[in-house]
């Protein structure tokens, strides 16, 4: 490149979507709740949740203030106590952590090196007597492409589908979105996240109403709201009014935010599409990815963190992994059930070779082209 690196503003692996309109609409709203003093319990949070029930195609979504209390929350309704979960071990470390809270046992499965998602064969080897249902993760915001039958062997095995769908809002697979595709699912609305309830917050969506109503009861210290008492102990999880007012405003927006996304993850596709030494991830016809991460694949002799250091200093383009170690090599995982190297062979060879590329509605089309320059020069043939 000629021109002056350093003078050059980075561009960023991920960054919320708030446009201008929506942030003077949330101002104006988030103000009015002020000036009311109801901070919690007003009529955000349900029209937030009504929101989002219908853009997934589902009877019931219910706010919690976290991703982790999502999951937390649905599998203590699936009474994991002492029991299994599979899980794959690509994902971010609240998957397992979730099913540790709610007393169970995360068992890791390995991964398909093309999708970096759960690998069909290897969770049917890890079922056991034991196996209490499966956490589902759409990584990066993919659904898995096998997915009738992966819910097939675990229908098969009277298992629970659990969708981790942190990285999957606005994702589908044949019309049918992320959220709607299990028992439950638990959306994370953090900060990076493809929506943000303004930094933080998650989501249960689900068609049981047993299952809502323990999320609501739960997600205020066990609370039965019909007698108001508490009848089971619970945790302090709510989401408050001003975080509701800025999820809905996102959700609103959803469809227009993943069709962002995906323009971005296409102009990449085609681009490292024509590049031997690099491998994007396969998208069915038909489906939609939310890309909260744009997982590339570097083929040998590349070396991941090289490739990291080289596009930050030439090209200052930031990237990540998705995700490195994965969480059977995470140091407390592997003192808590003795995980070692060779454990998980498929995640552990192709994740040390991926990296995470930017991807986020507010890229330019100079920030686009720099990204596939600064690949094309640093991984090109």
């Amino acid at each position: 490149m000629t021109t002056d690196v350093s003078k050059l503003a980075p561009v960023q692996v991920a960054r919320p979507y708030f446009p201008a309109e929506d942030i003077d609409w949330i101002t104006k709203e988030v103000r009015a709740v002020f000036e009311s003093g109801l901070l919690m319990q007003g009529k955000w949070v349900e029209a937030f949740e009504n929101a989002f029930a219908e853009a997934c195609g589902v009877r019931f979504a219910r706010t919690v203030n976290s991703g982790l209390s999502a999951l937390i929350g649905c599998l203590s309704f699936f009474d994991v106590r002492e029991r299994e979960v599979l899980v794959p071990t690509n994902t971010f470390l609240a998957s397992a952590n979730g099913v540790h809270w709610a007393g169970g046992r995360p068992v890791f499965v390995d991964i398909d090196p093309r999708t970096l998602l759960i690998d069909l064969d290897d969770l049917q080897r890890r079922i056991t007597s034991k196996t209490a249902g499966l956490m589902l993760v759409h990584g990066n915001g993919l659904i898995p492409p096998n997915l009738d039958e992966i819910i097939a062997t675990c229908r098969d095995r009277g298992l629970f589908v659990l969708e981790d769908a942190a990285h999957a809002a606005g994702s589908s697979q044949n019309g049918r979105r992320a959220g709607s595709l299990g028992d439950a699912a638990a959306f994370s609305m953090l900060a990076t996240k493809i929506i943000s309830a303004g930094g933080e917050g998650g989501m249960v969506t689900t068609n049981d109403e047993a299952l809502a109503q323990r999320i609501v009861s739960l997600r205020f210290h066990g609370e039965d709201h019909t007698r108001g008492i508490q009848d089971r102990i619970g945790w302090s999880w709510r989401m408050t009014e001003i975080q509701a007012i800025a999820g809905l405003s996102q959700v609103r927006r959803l469809d227009e935010i993943v069709d962002l996304r995906m323009r971005v993850a296409a102009r990449y596709d085609e681009a490292f599409g024509r590049l031997e030494q690099v491998r994007p991830l396969p998208l069915p016809a038909g489906d939609r990815n939310a890309y909260y991460k744009y997982p590339l694949w570097l083929a040998p002799p590349l070396e991941r963190n090289q490739v990291k250091q080289r596009l930050d200093q030439e090209f200052r383009v930031k990237s990540g992994t998705a995700y490195w170690p994965p969480c059977h090599l995470q140091p407390a995982y592997r003192e808590a059930f003795g995980h070692r190297e060779g454990d998980y062979p498929n995640a552990e060879a192709s994740l040390a070779q991926t990296i995470a590329l930017p991807i986020h509605c507010n890229l330019t089309d100079e920030e686009i082209e720099r990204v596939i320059t600064a690949i094309t020069v640093v991984c090109g043939n």
